[in-house]
């Protein structure tokens, strides 16, 4: 069980941050949902909205808005309305405070809503912020100055989310992920890494390096590996090693069955300190939360319970 605050009978404020850019819903559809369910709240008054929604635009510093609010605007609740690249960037203005994150999953993938037992359903999703609820404590992984809370990923996954267009997540969801790493996995031969994890050093030939703090895989019941938490302290490193569509094919179907330790191809370490991933010869891209953040070689610092996230009363640890 992932450790539960007492539950919360109502929120009273709430600021709402919302990319319009979003892959799911429009802002019309998430200010009528965010309209109908906070209008019934005990809490709602007729003289003060029970909530105010700020609509994010490019090359915004969500992080400080976000900060600003939580710390100087009186709200006891902050809401990120999109994708896990949305909701990683409210989600920094939040590491170290006491004041809870909403989520409302607008995106193609909604890892780390899939993950909490977030409700995936915007009507859901709302009913679960503006009604009863718990909150939880989870981990991240600090990049640079930045933190991120689902995976940082290197290989196949990070070529897949940099090469696949938007307007193609819009029209196809994730099948447009999956068309993407299936052309990219074409031809592709594993690259050498050397990994460190908590001082313990690793020289492996890849084709797919991740560090997980959710062990969701695009969409359960796929997972990177068993006992991937996000509020257990630590992170896992899964180097998968497959070479051929023969190694593929047996990856996969360990995967569904959810015996990933049973494969050859796949390799565990874990972390609760610091993961470093390079590459001996040309450099790969990364990606973190859903977006590509830079490329090798990339450092990624545990950060413990960093974050407060409302979550249904009755969540339970992933399977």
């Amino acid at each position: 069980m992932p450790n539960l605050s007492p539950p919360r009978s109502r929120s009273r404020r709430a600021f709402v941050i919302l990319n319009p850019a979003a892959g799911q819903g429009t802002v019309a559809a998430v200010r009528l949902a965010l309209a109908r369910t906070f209008s019934k709240s005990d809490d709602a008054s007729g003289d003060e909205a029970a909530y105010t929604i700020h609509e994010t635009s490019p090359g915004e510093a969500i992080a400080k808005r976000v900060r600003e609010a939580a710390e100087q605007g009186g709200y006891d609740l902050i809401v990120a309305g999109g994708g896990d690249g949305t909701i990683s960037a409210v989600a920094n203005g939040l590491v170290g405070l006491e004041t809870p994150l909403g989520i409302l999953p607008l995106g193609t993938a909604n890892v780390l809503a899939r993950e909490l037992g977030i409700p995936i359903d915007l009507e859901g999703a709302c009913q679960l912020l503006a009604g009863a609820h718990a909150v939880t404590a989870i981990d991240a992984m600090k990049v640079g100055d930045q933190c991120y809370f689902t995976q940082v990923g290197v290989g196949i996954d990070a070529m897949m989310i940099r090469d696949t267009a938007r307007e193609a997540k819009r029209r196809f969801g994730r099948v447009a992920y999956l068309w993407t790493a299936f052309t990219r996995l074409l031809g592709f031969q594993p690259r050498r890494f050397l990994i460190e994890s908590d001082e313990r050093f690793v020289r492996s030939r890849a084709s797919q390096v991740v560090v997980a703090n959710s062990g969701i895989l695009g969409q359960p019941p796929f997972r990177w590996g068993p006992d991937i938490r996000p509020d257990d302290g630590r992170v896992n490193v899964c180097i998968v090693r497959a070479r051929s569509l023969w190694h593929y094919i047996t990856l996969f179907w360990h995967v569904i069955l959810g015996q990933h330790k049973q494969n050859a191809n796949v390799r565990y370490l874990t972390a609760k300190h610091r993961v470093v991933i390079a590459t001996t010869k040309r450099s790969l891209p990364v990606q973190a939360d859903g977006e590509i953040i830079g490329e090798t070689p990339v450092t990624v610092t545990v950060v413990p319970q960093a974050l407060h996230v409302i979550v249904p009363q009755d969540a339970e640890a992933p399977a």
